[in-house]
């Protein structure tokens, strides 16, 4: 069963161009890494927070993908461009 995790980065005035930029860089490989389904960037109006919409086919393989960005540097590069730390959220599907 797919899951969503929204990943919410609060972004520093004046960054949100800079982050795009390397979020259009980094995303490709998010996109093609093992089990995921689909992200979307939202930069919200007044440029005070960006989030990643994800659609992975388990949270092992979000898990997985996040061990691996931290291990190559990504997260670590996020921090000039942060105002705070990220905030992860997983969804499970509902009948609802």
């Amino acid at each position: 069963m797919s899951v969503m995790v929204t990943v919410e980065i609060p972004v520093q005035a004046g960054k949100m161009a800079s982050l795009l930029e390397m979020m259009t860089q980094a995303l490709p490989a998010t996109r093609a890494f093992d089990g995921c389904l689909k992200v979307e960037t939202f930069a919200e109006d007044g440029e005070q927070s960006l989030i990643l919409v994800e659609m992975w086919e388990t949270l092992g393989h979000q898990k997985a993908y996040m061990k691996w960005r931290m291990e190559t540097g990504l997260v670590d590069a996020l921090a000039p461009f942060a105002s705070g730390p990220p905030i992860v959220r997983s969804y499970q599907p509902s009948d609802a």
